[in-house]
């Protein structure tokens, strides 16, 4: 192991860190401030004046609002992305997968409701060109859900006459709207809240024989 010591960051270390954490800063107030009023609603001066700064060392960062939201947006959906992926590589048939899936995307949403609230809500504040960006054109998040409920059919474990694509949709449309009922401390914790959709959701897509079955075993 080395015995030298480590000399002090030189000047542009150390400028390039507070720099980075002065644009984290901005991120954070103004995912706040979105999620409290609104994109619309929410001007560059109220976010400089939550951390501290002028407001026009905001665009030292930033160029505009816009470009603002987009980072914000971008990192969420990222986020959110790996965090399924990782989630349906793991061992197991296409339905557990599915399912851990469903129960990894239900708990983000409760856990990340001040975010989650900002992506759902503010995308389409963006222009179609820089929500395709972030989207992607082969629709990656959603490709995901697709692909299980594919590979599931394709075991027998989703009845036959189930659309992968329209079963996504669907499935993601009731998981995101979580963020609009859910409540720490009012609801169930995460956990149960997304057990219990999982459930349900790959209740309703399962061959009827299947369901049945369950239903008689438990």
């Amino acid at each position: 192991m080395s015995s030298e010591a480590t000399g002090p960051k030189p000047p542009a270390a150390i400028d390039r860190m507070s720099g980075e954490l002065r644009k984290a800063d901005l991120q954070d107030a103004a995912t706040q401030l979105f999620s409290e009023r609104g994109y619309d609603g929410s001007s560059l001066q109220e976010i400089a004046d939550r951390i501290g700064i002028l407001k026009g060392s905001v665009y030292y960062y930033y160029q505009s609002k816009e470009d603002l939201l987009f980072d914000i947006v971008k990192a969420i959906h990222d986020e959110h992305l790996e965090n399924v992926r990782m989630l349906a590589a793991r061992a197991g048939d296409p339905m557990q997968r599915l399912h851990a899936v469903l129960v990894g995307h239900a708990i983000f949403v409760c856990e990340n409701l001040v975010k989650t609230t900002v992506f759902l809500r503010e995308l389409e504040r963006l222009p179609a060109e820089r929500q395709a960006e972030i989207l992607r054109p082969d629709h990656a998040y959603q490709r995901v859900f697709r692909d299980l409920i594919t590979e599931a059919r394709d075991a027998g474990l989703v009845a036959a006459e189930v659309s992968p694509k329209l079963a996504s949709l669907w499935i993601l449309g009731s998981l995101n709207w979580l963020h609009r009922w859910y409540r720490p401390h009012v609801t169930s914790g995460p956990e149960q809240v997304a057990e219990q959709f999982a459930d349900q959701l790959t209740r309703g897509i399962k061959p009827s024989v299947l369901w049945e079955r369950q239903a008689r075993s438990s």
